[in-house]
């Protein structure tokens, strides 16, 4: 199997009420872009963020007495980005908050089942953010279903973020969204000491993100949509990206889910 990755070329600069579809279709045929049946789209959320007008002002938002709370322990963030981070979770007591204050982290678990660092909330300048689409599994269908329109091929579509682990540096791509895809593969094996069937599941979606962002890269690259072509799956037009999760957790220790520091030994 040989896999291709590559940026649909002279993507212009997205703008609120940009149908991402529509520039998918118009760049690729511009280009002479050949974009296959089968192949899969990933889409930088903020591509799409942007096009559906997810730009918040903070000067219009009044952080709670929670928000502020939170910010005396954790002086990095912005009481409003943290107040931001509370009204995505849909729980304004907090209990969707992941905060340790240790290592300065608060990550957030969405209504959908998802657990993103900062809610998934990307700092534009000192007055803006930007907030995760509101239903990325809607927008990649969308996406889909234009490019099949216009190009009249069907193609699968990963809306995908970037997301940090509190013990890592740095960051890498998941995703947030999809259709077509499945959200999982299942391999099977057989041990050979005992003759049965293993069976083990991947997140195919974010191994897909991931492998996407080798070329994406982060803001600023102009290069918001990646095609990934000789990879086989089985269109499913029902996946979506709850398919890939867990349970959430049980509600954290307090009403603000502030995990306190641990004392450091002295000895």
């Amino acid at each position: 199997m040989q896999i291709n990755i590559e940026a649909i070329p002279n993507i212009p600069r997205i703008n609120k009420g940009d149908n991402i579809g529509e520039i998918i279709a118009l760049s690729a045929v511009k280009s002479n872009f050949k974009i296959y049946n089968g192949d899969i789209l990933c889409v930088a959320s903020k591509a799409i963020s942007t096009a559906e007008g997810r730009d918040i002002a903070l000067s219009n938002v009044k952080p709670s007495e929670l928000a502020n709370e939170i910010h005396q322990k954790i002086p990095r963030k912005d009481p409003r980005i943290i107040q931001k981070m509370i009204d995505e979770t849909g729980d304004p007591t907090g209990n969707k908050l992941d905060i340790n204050i240790e290592n300065q982290y608060i990550g957030a678990w969405l209504p959908n089942g998802m657990r993103l660092t900062s809610a998934g909330i990307d700092k534009i300048d000192s007055n803006h953010v930007m907030l995760l689409p509101e239903n990325p599994d809607l927008s990649a269908k969308k996406i889909s279903e234009i490019v099949q329109q216009k190009l009249n091929v069907r193609v699968g579509v990963i809306i995908t973020d970037s997301d940090g682990r509190i013990e890592k540096l740095g960051s890498t791509q998941i995703a947030i969204g999809l259709y077509g895809i499945p959200a999982l593969r299942v391999s099977e094996s057989v041990d050979p000491a005992t003759g049965k069937i293993k069976k083990s599941e991947e997140t195919f979606c974010d191994l897909l993100a991931a492998t996407a962002a080798l070329i994406m890269g982060q803001r600023g690259t102009n290069k918001p949509i990646v095609r990934i072509s000789g990879i086989d799956y089985i269109f499913n037009e029902s996946s979506r990206i709850t398919d890939s999760l867990g349970m959430v957790p049980k509600e954290h220790e307090n009403s603000a889910g502030i995990k306190e520091p641990k004392p450091r030994s002295t000895e």
